[in-house]
């Protein structure tokens, strides 16, 4: 396995490291045993300094090891406690906001922070008790030990109101609903890789036509699977006198069935499917959708919240309206970016890249269209689209405002279906305004 297909499979380990519940506190309970071991080293053959006596006061071995036995007694307890409330987080959270939406809670650094502390004050008791008498003979090293003992006692105390504090806090809609832009907009650049910015990579216009191969191979794959990532430096740096190109059916976000086509190689000699094995690699399968090159798994998380606010169970509009907001902030800002080139090529062997790759006008529909379907009779909501959808065409170019305007043209054909009041009626006539001047323009319906 070359370097590049290395790199792709440590991405999905890592992404997949972190939304677990167990990887850094395991770090950190390892980290905690390695210190203990070396401070009990430094403490059986410390004295203390003299400016130091006032604070830590001298105590028996009995005392300290009463002391130790009710931390980590009480520190376990915490522990419990504290996945109790994690795990109420995120049953409230798959019931409210959906079950996809769990990603993101154990996610939480914080909360894998909290939960390794409270384990790692725990076995830095348990290991202090196995070792206690080994430094009886020193009484300022058993006081050092109390005293360390007691600060940690104190983190824990910290560290336990401010968990109350953060799940409290990382239930609420519209911290939820933050927690899922910020992630977006943190990741955008893994989200829409540009990989023809590359100098031996250059993105060619969409009506070039490919030099195609004499000999055609269509890989399968072997598992049924969602597309996590793809490294499509793998298809371009081929031997540019075994292959002549690549065309990828299938991009991250889709799923695929064991069997189905995953990608075409156009060779100048005879091939078969078993000669690209590893460059099957390059495209990495798994059971669950994950975010890594899917500009649209952030989206459908929001548009997901959306869904579940309009649901005649939840009926809470306002959340859906804060939901669009956010939608129309995360379309303006992926109007500003380019969009990764369907057609690649490599500029030295000019072996060539045809692939799916997502679009302005695929990202606004995701945004957009269950939205407004689930809003069939919240007139309040689909006024403020389509102030939303007039606030993202300011922001768009020319060749974008198409998709913008018939989205506006769909809302309102939906509600020219609704009994609604004069006033209602009023106020979506100022809203299709903007959108009105451009229909007139191009003759749109």
């Amino acid at each position: 396995m070359n370097l590049r297909l290395l790199t792709t499979r440590v991405r999905v380990l890592w992404e997949s490291l972190s939304t677990s519940y167990w990887f850094i506190p395991l770090l950190m309970m390892s980290t905690s045993v390695a210190l203990c071991y070396a401070c009990l080293s430094v403490i059986e053959r410390a004295f203390l300094p003299d400016v130091l006596r006032p604070l830590i006061p001298l105590v028996t071995q009995q005392s300290v090891q009463q002391l130790l036995s009710t931390v980590a007694g009480a520190m376990i307890t915490v522990t419990s406690i504290a996945f109790s409330m994690t795990l109420v987080s995120l049953t409230l959270a798959s019931n409210q906001f959906g079950p996809r939406l769990i990603r993101n809670f154990m996610q939480d650094r914080n909360t894998q922070m909290v939960l390794g502390i409270l384990v790692s004050t725990f076995l830095f008791c348990l290991i202090s008790l196995h070792h206690l008498s080994s430094i009886n003979s020193n009484q300022d090293a058993v006081s050092m030990l109390a005293g360390a003992t007691v600060f940690l006692a104190l983190i824990d105390c910290v560290t336990i109101i401010y968990f109350i504090h953060h799940v409290s806090r990382s239930i609420q809609a519209d911290q939820v609903i933050a927690n899922c832009v910020q992630h977006f907009e943190s990741n955008i650049n893994s989200f829409l890789p540009v990989p023809e910015s590359n100098a031996s990579v250059r993105a060619i216009a969409e009506q070039w036509a490919a030099p195609q191969g004499d000999f055609q191979v269509s890989v399968k794959a072997v598992q049924n699977g969602y597309v996590k990532t793809i490294n499509y430096a793998s298809f371009l740096n081929q031997n540019a006198t075994e292959v002549a190109g690549c065309e990828l059916h299938v991009r991250s976000g889709d799923h695929v069935l064991c069997g189905e086509a995953l990608f075409t190689v156009h060779c100048r000699q005879p091939a078969s499917e078993a000669d690209f094995t590893t460059l099957r690699q390059a495209v990495v399968l798994g059971a669950n959708r994950t975010p890594i090159q899917d500009p649209e798994f952030a989206i459908s998380q929001l548009v997901e919240i959306a869904l579940r606010a309009l649901s005649p169970g939840i009926n809470d509009p306002h959340t859906a309206i804060t939901c669009v907001d956010k939608l129309t902030a995360i379309c303006v800002q992926v109007a500003s970016r380019e969009f990764p080139a369907e057609n690649l090529i490599h500029t030295s062997s000019e072996v060539w890249l045809k692939r799916r790759t997502f679009t302005f006008a695929g990202v606004v529909d995701k945004a957009y269209s269950q939205v407004r379907q689930s809003a069939n009779d919240q007139i309040a909501v689909l006024i403020h689209l389509l102030k939303s959808l007039a606030k993202l065409q300011q922001c768009c170019a020319a060749t974008e405002q198409k998709t913008i305007s018939t989205h506006a043209l769909s809302i309102e054909q939906q509600i020219a279906t609704l009994t609604i009041s004069s006033s209602d009626k009023k106020s979506i006539e100022e809203a299709m305004l903007p959108f009105r001047a451009y229909v007139n323009v191009t003759g749109l319906k």
